[in-house]
């Protein structure tokens, strides 16, 4: 009797650590087939299983007899293996898998593990929600829309014109408010053209000119009547998408595939009018078939970066779906793949130009906004009325939104004087305050994460809080970006007159005088010094002037530090002096730190040559 009371004592001991240890959730999957795939073969059980195309009728009695067969195998196994009491089952999972989640300790998920008829115990783990909502990303709730009206009227008044693929004037995100109507037009002298098929007009309060252009589309036989508009009408999605971005109604509920996924946030500029131009194909000529690859290259390289803000795009270069799983990034921001990466090329001998490019990093991975149902660019959001991609499409309306609430603050500022601010205020730290990281392929072709330069990021990225009060600009005019065209190499100057009524006769000297928040010589010989001239748009100030290059370029700025008042500009010159020739470009930057707590930063790349 006492051995045998010892076999007891042993036996209640491992069952004991068995049950012992912290408690945890796990997944487990069984066999056997569930309801989605079962094609019958267990005695009583008539099959469930339904055609790709059919819709499975989940109340059905061979359904739910079929479920329930299911359950109570997943109640014997546990009820076989573990004491009552030791475990709680908290789901059966029957339609798509065979299996159950449990709650059990890790020696008992060991022992599930090594039972007959178990393929898989997967521990569970909480995954944290990493949706950013761009407008809280960038500061806009607290900082920027208060000082624009507040939430729905920050950038009324403001008119932002779209150059795309169209709109979809019953979208939510583009109706007028009825409660509280948008008040009369600005000055803008705008078209509203009939839609063929509602004989109504697309504007409504909201939009305020809508017009097409496809007759150079319908002469080279390239408009097609089954998915392309004779209107304003987006037949595509693209257009719709980043007019929702810069300036769609906020709160609007994100629909797909008849789920909710919150509500639409994306919009940077709420209050804001505008007026979208579809476009059908870009007007390009190839008169070189060998040149095709080398115009198409340069063109997708230029274009989504012009000085002027347009939208350049045409199409998102990127999109989830199709089983392509989103790439999940711990920093924010970083450089997406899909990025325009400089340098700038200036001609097709694919030389250098004296002008960084990318100007600015903003939000485009993954953005959730309108779509038109129209829409045929992503196969995955056809009929849909939302749609999530990425694109440097993305990126260049929430830059045109942030604009749009700096126009409105500053109304007498030229499009050179907010993209001064934008670029003189941008930050290279991600939200950890860590150097910005750019994706890049490595040799194995799979990406990796290298320390981003202004080749990447331009000047960084947007900080419209700061962008709204940036204390100096770097402005300039249309004679200023004459001059600039006058002394590029490689122009001739009778064609900039021809085009521009305008004569050559520009002082700024080189191409990279031109007064822009960034300075950048690609062929730098020996000395040579550029100039900028700084406007004050704050209260007088007091700036300091430093400067750091990489030590292959020696830099010197001068005067090292300036007073200005109110209003006033003031000329200031930079030296770089190549002191090696490294084969690759350097990066540095001047800071102009003012005694009231302004920071202007622009950035500084050149390459030295021996001649």
């Amino acid at each position: 009797m006492k051995a045998s009371g010892l076999g007891w004592a042993v036996l209640l001991v491992l069952l004991g650590l068995v049950v012992k240890g912290k408690a945890e959730i796990y997944i487990v999957t069984v066999e056997g087939e569930p309801i989605i795939s079962y094609k019958g073969g267990e005695n009583g059980f008539e099959a469930t299983a339904v055609e790709s195309d059919e819709k499975l009728d989940t109340t059905s009695e061979l359904v739910t007899s079929y479920a329930s067969h299911l359950e109570k195998k997943h109640d014997m196994l546990l009820g076989m293996l573990f004491e009552h009491g030791s475990y709680k089952k908290l789901y059966s999972y029957k339609h798509l898998i065979n299996g159950f989640s449990v709650h059990l300790s890790p020696q008992q998920a060991e022992t599930l593990k090594r039972a007959p008829g178990v393929k898989s115990v997967e521990r569970d783990w909480k995954v944290r929600k990493l949706t950013t909502h761009t407008p809280q990303f960038l500061g806009l709730p607290t900082g920027v829309w208060p000082a624009g009206g507040g939430f729905d009227r920050a950038g009324e008044d403001i008119v932002i014109g779209f150059v795309d693929s169209g709109i979809y004037p019953h979208h939510p995100s583009f109706a007028a408010h009825h409660d509280d109507p948008y008040g009369p037009v600005p000055k803008y002298r705008g078209k509203c053209e009939i839609d063929p098929d509602t004989k109504r007009d697309f504007c409504n309060g909201k939009i305020i000119g809508a017009q097409y252009f496809a007759e150079a589309a319908k002469a080279a036989g390239a408009f097609n009547p089954t998915i392309d508009f004779a209107s304003p009408m987006d037949g595509d999605g693209h257009g719709s998408h980043t007019a929702a971005i810069a300036a769609g109604n906020n709160g609007i509920p994100v629909r797909l595939h008849g789920h909710e996924f919150g509500k639409a946030m994306e919009n940077v500029s709420p209050g804001t009018k505008f007026d979208p131009v579809p476009v059908g194909i870009p007007g390009i000529l190839i008169t070189d078939v060998s040149k095709t690859m080398d115009l198409i290259d340069y063109y997708n390289v230029s274009t989504p970066r012009d000085w002027t803000g347009r939208v350049k795009s045409f199409k998102a270069i990127g999109s989830i779906g199709d089983g392509l799983m989103p790439i999940l990034h711990k920093s924010a921001p970083e450089v997406a793949l899909f990025s325009a990466r400089g340098p700038n090329i200036r001609d097709f001998s694919f030389q250098d130009a004296d002008l960084l490019k990318p100007d600015i990093l903003a939000p485009g991975s993954l953005i959730w906004a309108a779509w038109s149902p129209n829409g045929t660019d992503e196969p995955n959001f056809v009929g849909e009325g939302f749609a999530l991609i990425s694109g440097t499409s993305m990126a260049a309306p929430h830059i045109a939104g942030i604009a749009a609430l700096l126009k409105q603050k500053h109304p007498q500022w030229s499009p050179a004087a907010i993209k001064s601010a934008l670029m003189t205020t941008s930050t290279k730290l991600d939200r950890a305050g860590r150097p910005l990281q750019a994706q890049q392929y490595s040799e194995t072709e799979a990406m990796k994460l290298v320390p981003a330069t202004p080749f990447d990021y331009g000047s960084g990225h947007v900080n419209p809080r700061a962008a709204l009060d940036p204390g100096l600009i770097f402005d300039a005019g249309y004679e200023d970006y004459v001059g600039f065209l006058c002394t590029t190499p490689g122009i001739d100057i009778h064609e900039i007159k021809k085009y521009t009524n305008s004569p050559c006769n520009s002082t700024i000297g080189r191409p990279s005088n031109l007064n822009t928040p960034s300075i950048t010589i690609s062929h730098l010989v020996g000395t040579q010094t550029v100039t900028r001239t700084v406007t004050n748009v704050a209260e007088e100030e007091t700036y300091v002037i430093t400067a750091r290059m990489h030590p292959s370029v020696a830099i010197e700025t001068r005067p090292s530090a300036m007073t200005l008042r109110p209003g006033a500009s003031r000329k200031f010159s930079v030296t770089l002096t190549a002191r090696s020739v490294t084969g690759s470009y350097c990066f540095g930057e001047i800071t102009m730190k003012g005694s009231r707590g302004h920071k202007v930063t622009i950035p500084v790349v050149a390459m030295g040559h021996w001649r």
